[in-house]
């Protein structure tokens, strides 16, 4: 009886925890069989409906990417299409969208969600909307190809921005000397640290805000005494004595 007792013990305990597990194991599939019935009823209702609202209410509450992938591709409105694209997060489908879409919300908010640099940069240098290169641009790190873009881009505000994240000297001091837009060459001549070239412009550029930005950067007291003296504007002349004292 004892050996009996002492082998029934152990059989009663495995017994149990099979049966939790196998409970547990259950209810786990229960749950992920709910979620997907789930997921496939707003699928069905977001790819077939006829109203835009019933479309973007049903996307709102879909999590399975795939399909809203294809939301976002093939939808006729483009305000469900983007809200697809808002909680897309697999990058190359994000970038084809950000590529081909007709619609420049839809495109911005791809965009926005990006992180691959050299897509960045193709959609900045071609996009025909200058606010979804703007978004690009603002994602972009690489150097060489921000240059390009605030020499090149035809919209100010987007060479702006390509400005405003560039580091390498030469290249600020050569759209500080050419950009056409004052606006831009100030922010080139804000981040300028050598001191012939905010001499230079100091003295040539034909805004008094750009001359400005680059007297108050200027540490070279002869130069500094010739701008308080000769420049046409009373401002400037005022910040290079300015200047002059601060560097006394």
């Amino acid at each position: 009886m004892k050996i009996l007792r002492f082998l029934f013990i152990p059989l009663t305990i495995t017994l149990i925890v099979s049966c939790n597990i196998s409970i547990k194991q259950h209810s786990k599939s229960e749950i992920t069989t709910i979620s997907s019935n789930k997921d496939s009823i707003q699928y069905l209702i977001a790819t077939t409906d006829e109203k835009s609202e019933a479309r973007k209410d049903a996307v709102r509450k879909m999590t399975f990417g795939p399909s809203l992938t294809e939301i976002a591709k093939t939808d006729k409105d483009p305000e469900v299409r983007k809200l697809a694209v808002s909680k897309m997060t697999f990058g190359p489908s994000l970038t084809e969208i950000a590529k081909t879409d007709k619609n420049a919300e839809v495109r911005k908010m791809a965009v926005s969600k990006m992180t691959f640099g050299p897509s960045l940069t193709e959609i900045a240098k071609t996009d025909k909307d200058p606010e979804v290169r703007k978004i690009a641009v603002s994602k972009m790190t690489f150097g060489p190809s921000l240059t390009e873009i605030a020499k090149t881009d035809k919209d100010p505000e987007v060479r702006k921005i390509a400005v405003s994240k560039m580091t390498f000297g030469p290249s600020l001091t050569e759209i500080a000397k050419t950009d056409k837009n004052a606006e831009v060459r100030k922010i080139a001549v804000s981040k300028m640290t050598f001191g012939p070239s905010l001499t230079e412009i100091a003295k040539t550029d034909k805004d008094p805000e750009v001359r400005k930005i680059a007297v108050s950067k200027m540490t070279f007291g002869p130069s500094l005494t010739e701008i308080a003296k000769t420049d046409k504007d009373a401002e400037v002349r005022k910040l290079a004595i300015e200047r002059l004292s601060q560097l006394e």
